[in-house]
């Protein structure tokens, strides 16, 4: 019951803010009807004022009435104006509720398994509310034995469905990022550590790619060319915030990018294969150059 009433809150954002003029009760009633989550009772007057009570008490998304139409909209128009935290979370529920819920679509829906980590994150988020040092066993894929981390966790990330866990790794006295499907055991430790003051999850991760920091590389200007029709899925979802289109012909879009050239990024630009070629800057490009030709020398 309790699902299904999550599932009807989720329907109901849904539908108000697809709504370019907002929705009447009645004519969300009549899309109510068509649902899937449809139990035979209409959305009452009385009904519909506590579930958008609900909806804005658990997502902070609060649908509003135009007096003069009696026409329902989301405060904003729409949900682009939310935190990004918060616009993910309402998506990645929305969905997954949907799918859960969707019995008559078995067997035609097909979900990728990945190691994400799920079964420490609510500990992770606990000890960053409460600002707790965590002692964590982690297997690196680097080491044959699992090594003792005592941890400040500073901020949460998630990259390629994985999830991953920053902070300062106190014996080392240095900002570390864990995996933490590579996390073996984890414990919160009584001790309590202050938040480096300004601290900002969003600038730190602004001006990398992934998860790979790399204090030791400097930002720099990058461009690229993109080639054999493939610039509209650049355009369609960034590699990075800085991305910016610079120029287009029937050849190639060059793109312009604005971060450092980490490992994470260099793996994401060989993933395109011959679409991506490197112009600028010469370092990058030889560098790119140099492993394809290790690539290729696998090959012969």
């Amino acid at each position: 019951m309790a699902a299904n009433l999550i599932g009807r809150y989720l329907w109901e954002i849904n539908e108000v803010a697809r709504s370019r003029h907002g929705l009447t009760l009645d004519e969300l009633n009549e899309k109510w009807e068509k649902c899937w989550l449809y139990n035979g009772r209409p959305i009452v007057r009385k009904t519909w004022f506590e579930h958008r009570v609900q909806i804005g008490e658990q997502f902070h998304v609060y649908i509003e009435c135009d007096k003069r139409t009696n026409r329902y909209y989301l405060e904003g128009k729409d949900t682009t104006g939310m935190p990004e935290i918060q616009e993910w979370l309402l998506n990645s529920f929305s969905v997954g509720n949907m799918l859960l819920q969707g019995k008559d679509l078995n067997g035609r829906i097909i979900c990728e398994q990945i190691p994400s980590g799920y079964e420490y994150l609510t500990e992770f988020i606990q000890a960053m509310r409460e600002n707790k040092v965590v002692k964590l066993e982690y297997q690196s894929f680097y080491a044959k034995e699992p090594q003792e981390v005592e941890l400040e966790p500073y901020c949460l990330k998630v990259f390629k469905q994985r999830w991953y866990i920053t902070g300062k790794n106190i014996v080392k006295n240095v900002l570390r990022t864990y995996a933490l499907d590579r996390i073996d055991d984890m414990e919160i430790t009584d001790k309590k550590f202050k938040m480096p003051k300004g601290f900002d999850a969003q600038e730190l991760y602004d001006t990398v790619y992934g998860i790979i920091l790399d204090n030791d590389k400097k930002v720099e200007r990058i461009e690229i060319n993109v080639y054999n029709g493939q610039a509209d899925y650049f355009r369609s979802l960034p590699l990075h915030q800085s991305q910016r289109e610079l120029s287009s012909n029937k050849d190639c879009t060059v793109f312009e990018y604005y971060l450092k050239p980490t490992y994470d990024f260099i793996q994401e630009l060989l993933s395109h294969g011959p679409d991506v070629e490197v112009i600028h800057p010469q370092s990058l490009r030889q560098q790119m150059k140099h492993w394809i030709k290790d690539m290729s020398e696998l090959y012969e």
